[in-house]
């Protein structure tokens, strides 16, 4: 019995055999579909492209704002090494002027020469600021305030100057009127200078700060001359100032008188109650006054009325028997071709006795 068992078990398992040969069979493996293609590479393509001018551009951007930093970083220190250097300057000046004006202030009893010197000294001080203003580096935005300290400091040296050249002839016991007018006139610059730089100088650059909102030093006031700069516009007061430095006053002793020596209207020379034609584009009238007594005169006023507008000169000195030169510009003009009287009065002095002599009356005819 046991082959047929044998037997009936090997065809069954060849059965089950078939039966997992069918059962574990799979179909074949389709192709796969490829994925991309030339499309997706150039999307690929222009998306690294993109990516990398981004970055680019960022670092670019980068580069600039990194190079305008330093360029306003440098223009701010630009200014504020401006502003400091010209604050120094002006600084220095006005403590020039302080200097200079306490010498005028306080009579010191020296010497005309010794005055001279001192002024002198002052001057190569203003020399020299200007100098140091000419060489510091200007910014651009500044170049309207730079002119108009350079132009200040160059008045101040400049008049600095013509005041010690007629510092000597000014305080001597016999004063010229020349070079006393001429230290009115120097006096006057140095006001000008002080106008420059206070009202076109400093507030130039004070703007200029504001406009860049740049943090610098204050500036100084600046001024040279001092609070009574008035005093030293007036000749009168300016003779005394100046007699104060050597403590010497100008001979005054003796008679003292005036007198009128002859009047001109366009170079043309006018005669006491006589009508005179002028030339119609006369612009002023010259006065000559002397010195007639024998005591030196300061503050001379002579008063010139045309057809009856009052017109004003005057002489800062004039030493016993020197005579001077008014010359009063003319503001009003007589219609042409009529008949206008010119009198001229020469104001007396104190101490006067005789007058008669200090006017005269002009009739004058402007050519038509």
């Amino acid at each position: 019995m046991s082959p047929p068992l044998f037997i009936l078990w090997r065809g069954l398992a060849f059965l089950d055999e078939e039966q997992d040969d069918q059962v574990v069979a799979e179909e074949p493996e389709r192709p796969r579909r490829r994925v991309g293609g030339p499309q997706r590479r150039r999307q690929q393509y222009l998306v690294r492209r993109l990516i990398g001018v981004g970055v680019g551009l960022a670092f670019l951007i980068l580069i600039v704002i990194g190079i305008r930093g330093c360029l306003e970083a440098r223009s701010d220190r630009a200014l504020r090494n401006y502003t400091s250097n010209v604050a120094t300057i002006m600084q220095q000046s006005e403590q020039g002027g302080k200097d200079f004006f306490e010498l005028l202030n306080s009579p010191s009893g020296s010497s005309s020469l010794d005055v001279k010197n001192q002024v002198l000294a002052q001057r190569d001080n203003s020399a020299t600021l200007l100098d140091r203003a000419h060489s510091i580096d200007v910014p651009g935005q500044m170049h309207d305030a730079q002119s108009a300290a350079i132009l200040a400091l160059t008045l101040r040296r400049d008049a600095l100057s013509s005041i010690a050249e007629n510092v000597g002839q000014a305080t001597a016991r016999t004063q010229t009127s020349n070079a006393i007018s001429t230290i009115s006139k120097a006096m006057g610059s140095l006001y000008a200078s002080d106008v420059l730089w206070t009202q076109i100088g400093a507030p130039d650059i004070k703007k200029v700060l504001q406009d860049e909102n740049v943090d610098a030093p204050a500036l100084p006031a600046g001024t040279f001359m001092p609070a009574n700069a008035t005093d030293f516009l007036d000749q009168t007061t300016l003779v005394t100032k100046l007699n104060g430095i050597t403590g010497v006053a100008p001979t005054t002793g003796g008679t003292h008188g005036l007198q009128l020596l002859g009047t001109t209207v366009g170079g043309t020379t006018l005669t006491p109650d006589t009508t005179t034609t002028v030339p119609s584009g006369s612009t002023e009238i010259a006065i000559q006054v002397q010195n007639s007594g024998d005591s030196d005169e300061t503050g001379i006023s002579v008063v010139a009325t045309l057809a009856g507008h009052e017109l004003n000169g005057q002489l800062p000195a004039l030493s016993a028997g020197e005579a001077g030169t008014v010359k009063i510009p003319i503001t009003s003009k007589p219609s042409p071709g009529s008949d206008a009287t010119l009198e001229v009065v020469v104001q007396p002095v104190p101490g006067e006795q005789v007058t008669s002599n200090n006017q005269s009356t002009y009739t004058v005819v402007f050519g038509s």
